[in-house]
């Protein structure tokens, strides 16, 4: 049986995406500004310093998405290279790492981290003498944010490395092996390279996920990201349809535009 879809000629393809883009978007304008009776005022939400704020609570869930990211990316590596370690010591480290960290609400993580664990590190690092300066940087709600951010991301990005590695065929890394070439040459030239390919997709929709997740930082003091400039202004203005609606589309801007990177990124590793 042929599958449905065949049937659409590849010359439709790209107007029929189009057509049913513009209608759900305009059934979308539709039920926000057409059926819904609230008059929309804009003007508050770019009078005064408004516009700045809002670029700079843009800015600074940028930054922190990035760190996180990058902190995760170290950690899933690491976490997923002690995963598939033969020594039941890194092994062991690696289970529990990730599945503390996956077994628990990452809300939970961040109130922890920000309120016992940095709070217990101030207290060494000032009796060992630090500076004040570097004591008040480690319990900056901002580094911790990002650093929790990170560990959290990390735990699931080691699985993925994981599953991405465990999925080469072993048949691979065997002949490699009866070429002479090393364990570390194998990984890095042999299974690394096409792990990488699987690895892009999962990841990416880490990513995105962590992206979204940033907002929960706004539980923490002194962070201003998008959420939480979000709810600032509507406290300011008493408005919610507009603050949340700008909300919504920067956030929209960050993930789509990460998942269309992945994709480039994706065909150019595949070509």
């Amino acid at each position: 049986m042929r599958s449905t879809a065949s049937r659409t000629h590849p010359s439709y393809d790209t107007p029929i995406r189009i057509a049913v883009t513009c209608a759900a978007f305009g059934l979308g304008c539709l039920f926000l500004f057409g059926l819904d009776t609230t008059k929309y005022d804009w003007a508050q939400m770019v009078e005064g310093t408004r516009v700045s704020q809002w670029a700079t609570a843009f800015w600074t869930t940028i930054w922190i998405s990035i760190g996180a990211m990058v902190i995760s990316l170290v950690l899933g590596v690491l976490g997923g290279l002690a995963r598939m370690s033969r020594k039941p010591g890194w092994n062991q480290l690696g289970s529990i790492y990730v599945e503390c960290v996956r077994s628990t609400p990452l809300l939970v993580q961040i109130m922890f981290a920000y309120y016992v664990v940095a709070a217990i590190v101030q207290g060494l690092l000032t009796k060992v003498g630090l500076s004040p300066a570097t004591v008040e940087l480690v319990g900056d709600a901002r580094l911790v944010g990002v650093v929790t951010l990170g560990i959290f991301a990390g735990a699931y990005v080691a699985e993925i490395v994981r599953a991405a590695v465990e999925s080469i065929d072993r048949g691979q890394t065997e002949a490699a092996l009866a070429q002479g070439m090393s364990q570390r040459q194998v990984y890095r030239y042999v299974v690394f390279p096409q792990a990488l390919r699987r690895m892009l997709p999962p990841l990416a929709g880490q990513f995105i996920s962590l992206i979204k997740d940033s907002s929960l930082l706004m539980i923490l003091p002194g962070v201003v990201e998008l959420t939480q400039r979000l709810s600032l202004i509507r406290s300011r203005t008493y408005r919610d349809n507009e603050p949340l609606l700008i909300a919504l589309t920067l956030y929209f801007v960050l993930c789509y535009g990460l998942s269309l990177v992945s994709r480039r990124l994706e065909l150019r590793l595949s070509a």
